[in-house]
């Protein structure tokens, strides 16, 4: 007989490497975008660029706008966070102008884009269809791509894989932590050994413990033992025990900080998700991720539909909100020192009406 421990793996070798090192690096491959993507970081990013995209106005011909829905421009939102790249082929079913998502694509070509045809795959509740198409018939737009790979995007997690894996590690042990057993422990003197046994004076303290359901109970003390004196008594009279989880503080932390770092690789100023955090900052926070992720994202997608379209298209946000508090203290420190207020307003935007 031999014991778990000494037991050996029958290794299988491989062009000098052994198949179990491989499957575990292949494992621990596989598993790291996933397990990022899992993570509350990813999916505040996504989330808020999908709903930034949806609320844009598409400022081109009927037929396009059409095409451009909210729920379009939401999943290329998403993609662009999650996946790092998102296609649509461009097709015409029933007269109408359709963007078809596509889950799986390849590229095949040389250095020049105009020249790639794509075989691309797109899913249905019950079937797929797969399409061999130019490059002028799909509309592809990445988040950041290689120099060496320009047909392939990258996400903001595998460009800061280490960050992910981080995230990723530190929710999975707290979630770990947390589906452990939770129960209220009660040390109560030992029964009789007998379990069927009709002759069992904790029965009715069971009963009555049951059914407590808040109310003050009066109990026997434990502090004669049961029927050995008080050498066999717990140390405390029915002191209540929790177990249940309990994270290390420096645990809950590493997630806080890989949560930021997580958001700060997608470009999202962290204070736009601090609970304590005072309007001013919530909304400088929200100027810079307008400014720096939203209106970058959609100009690339405004070029590339305008590109296979042949006609300009354009992304319009509502930006009110955005900095309004700013302009207005320009406006009114121009004011003060003298400016027309008309020159003032048209200073910062705001002329010819935009208010």
């Amino acid at each position: 007989m031999r014991w778990p421990w000494q037991r050996r793996e029958r290794r299988e070798a491989v062009g000098g490497y052994t198949t179990l090192v491989e499957r575990s690096i292949g494992a621990q491959a596989a598993g790291t975008t996933q397990q990022a993507s899992a993570t509350a970081g990813t999916e505040a990013a996504a989330g808020l660029l999908s709903r930034a995209f949806a609320s844009a106005t598409v400022e081109a011909p009927a037929d396009i706008a059409s095409a451009l829905s909210p729920r379009c421009l939401a999943l290329i939102g998403r993609d662009l966070v999650r996946v790092g790249e998102s296609l649509h082929v461009i097709r015409y079913t029933g007269g109408m102008l359709r963007l078809i998502p596509c889950s799986t694509w390849y590229w095949e070509g040389d250095a020049d884009p105009r020249g790639w045809t794509a075989t691309v795959t797109a899913y249905g509740p019950s079937g797929s269809s797969t399409w061999r198409v130019p490059w002028d018939s799909v509309v592809y737009v990445a988040w950041g791509s290689p120099t060496a790979r320009p047909y392939h995007g990258l996400s903001p997690q595998s460009w800061a894989a280490d960050t992910a894996r981080l995230n990723a590690a530190a929710e999975r042990s707290l979630a770990n932590e947390a589906s452990g057993p939770v129960a209220q422990l009660l040390p109560v003197p030992q029964g009789p050994n007998d379990p069927d046994s009709d002759d069992d004076p904790l029965a009715l303290l069971r009963t009555d413990i049951a059914s407590a359901d808040g109310r003050a109970m009066v109990v026997e003390t434990t502090a004669a033992g049961w029927g050995e004196g008080k050498t066999a008594a717990p140390s405390a009279d029915w002191k209540q025990q929790r177990l249940g989880p309990q994270p290390p503080e420096a645990m809950v932390r590493l997630a806080e900080s890989a949560f930021n770092r997580v958001l700060a690789a997608a470009g999202v100023p962290p204070a736009l998700f601090v609970a304590n955090a005072d309007g001013t900052a919530q909304r400088e926070a929200l100027r810079r991720w307008h400014q720096n992720v939203v209106l970058p994202m959609a100009r690339c997608l405004e070029a590339e539909l305008s590109d296979k379209f042949g006609v300009p298209v354009g992304l319009v946000f509502d930006s009110y909100a955005l900095d309004m508090v700013g302009r207005a203290q320009v406006v009114s420190k121009l004011v003060q020192a003298g400016v027309d207020p008309v020159v003032a307003m048209g200073a910062v935007g705001l002329g010819d009406g935009d208010v």
